[in-house]
């Protein structure tokens, strides 16, 4: 009986056991890949980014010239009746011309325009990365979960086996007259109570083997326990200076308070005056006119005198979000602070707590091989060795939960100060690199400036004919 206790002891403490680690385990690095890879919320987000990236070159496009063009080809037929002779005749005309616009000065509105979503990417990006850190630190959750379920059943099923042979000790001794029918029934309730506890902990596994799917993308199979803690920042001033600098949730909302005060300047600049280059060149033919080469060129100037205040009402509206955006950085600022406080708090109480009760587990191993030993020689009654046999399974119950405490809190302060990517944790993954699709994008607009001088070289080909 004292080696079945050992070897729960042992077992509670995995994360130091190797003879524990199946043959084909998983580590908590490979779990984090795969959560990364199969994410479809960080797909999502990606998508969205390339979405927002479209729309710097959407922007940057009011400040290069607009080029249309436009053709018709249409036919007229005519009858003439002069006394009595009746005459058909069938007119043939055609056209082509191009238009082009150019805004000179609209008081830098688009521009601004422009800026502004420029800085929406970046915040965007930045966002990208915070959820980047929450699917990450998911994973982390889902993958100690399933072991903490699997420990927990593992010593549930050892405690039914311990107090299924507290059942049948008790039944001998109740045969020989050592006992009564009460030391008998304690112990077949406190059986029943066990394999109670022991399905619902089943039940638990069950339900983490489910997140860690969700989490992770595949099922888990047999997970490698990890070996060590995550490298964290040694203090919470360190972990506080790194988050000022480099937490995604702080950037994000540094990069949309200049894109609200952007916006701000951008909606006082489109009251302004405008003024736009317009040209136009057309060649027209027809049966009855000879070829005509047309071009016209003009400056048009255009202001607003009155607008019924929604300028006005657009400014108050702009300087509110921006004030908004101001102060939810401030709240972030706190919540980031209270977070760091809080898992460095964690930390140092999952260590204690771990350190205090593996020592009262020996002093419960203890007390329980005595209060046996007692309970043999008729100095104790049954009702004693099981309560000693539970005050065990009760330390053993929180060691491993205090063991994943202490887990869980490392890598809720990597991801309060920003730390929780896969660039921090060295992962070997195909990083996703949010400037690529950006580049390409920019790449593409070359080329439309190429077609775009085509154009003009066309144009300049017309008037030499």
């Amino acid at each position: 009986m004292k080696v079945i206790l050992k070897s729960s002891i042992v077992s509670v403490t995995f994360l130091f056991a190797s003879f524990l680690l199946p043959l084909h385990a998983k580590s908590l690095s490979e779990a984090l890949v795969e959560s990364y890879n199969n994410s479809g919320l960080l797909d999502q987000n990606r998508a969205l980014l390339r979405a927002a990236d479209e729309n710097t070159i959407i922007a940057s496009s009011a400040l290069l010239p607009i080029v249309s063009w436009a053709a018709n080809f249409s036919g007229n037929w005519s009858e003439t009746d002069t006394a009595g002779s009746v005459t058909s005749d069938v007119v043939w005309r055609g056209n082509v011309g191009l238009n082009s616009s150019l805004t000179i000065f609209d008081g830098g509105s688009n521009r601004l325009a422009a800026d502004v979503t420029k800085q929406n990417v970046l915040a965007t990006r930045q966002g990208l990365i915070a959820l980047e850190q929450r699917v990450l630190g998911g994973a982390v959750s889902a993958f100690m979960g399933v072991l903490e379920g699997r420990e927990t059943v593992r010593l549930r099923e050892n405690n039914y086996s311990v107090i299924e042979e507290e059942l049948t000790a008790a039944k001998d001794r109740y045969e020989v007259g050592e006992i009564t029918r009460t030391d008998v029934a304690l112990a077949e309730a406190r059986l029943a109570s066990s394999a109670s506890a022991l399905s619902a902990a089943k039940g638990l596994l069950v339900q983490a083997e489910a997140v860690f799917k969700n989490a992770v993308g595949t099922l888990p199979e047999d997970l490698l326990p990890p070996k060590e803690m995550p490298a964290v920042p040694t203090t919470i001033e360190e972990a506080l200076s790194i988050a000022s600098s480099s937490h995604p949730d702080l950037r994000q909302l540094q990069y949309q308070i200049k894109a609200s005060e952007l916006t701000l300047k951008r909606i006082k600049a489109s009251s302004k005056a405008k003024m736009t280059l317009n040209g136009d060149i057309g060649l027209s033919d027809s049966d009855a006119q000879p070829d005509t080469l047309q071009a016209s060129i003009g400056l048009q100037l255009s202001g607003t005198i009155y607008q019924g205040g929604s300028i006005s009402a657009k400014e108050r509206q702009a300087l509110a979000n921006l004030q908004a955006v101001r102060s939810g950085l401030h709240v972030q600022i706190d919540t980031i602070e209270q977070t760091i406080s809080s898992a460095y708090a964690m930390l140092e109480v999952s260590k204690a707590s771990r350190d205090a009760i593996e020592k009262q587990i020996e002093a419960a191993e203890v007390a329980f091989d005595g209060v046996k030993e007692e309970a043999f020689l008729g100095a104790r009654t049954t009702l004693d060795v099981l309560n000693a046999e539970q005050e065990l399974l009760d330390a053993k119950s929180q060691l491993i939960n205090a063991s994943y405490d202490e887990y869980l809190a490392a890598f809720d302060v990597l991801s309060a100060s920003g730390l929780l990517t896969v660039e921090y944790l060295n992962l070997p993954v195909a990083r996703y690199d949010p400037e690529e699709y950006y580049k390409s994008i920019i790449s593409n607009k070359e080329v439309g400036n190429e077609s775009f001088k085509a154009i003009k070289n066309l144009l300049q080909e017309l008037n030499k004919d």
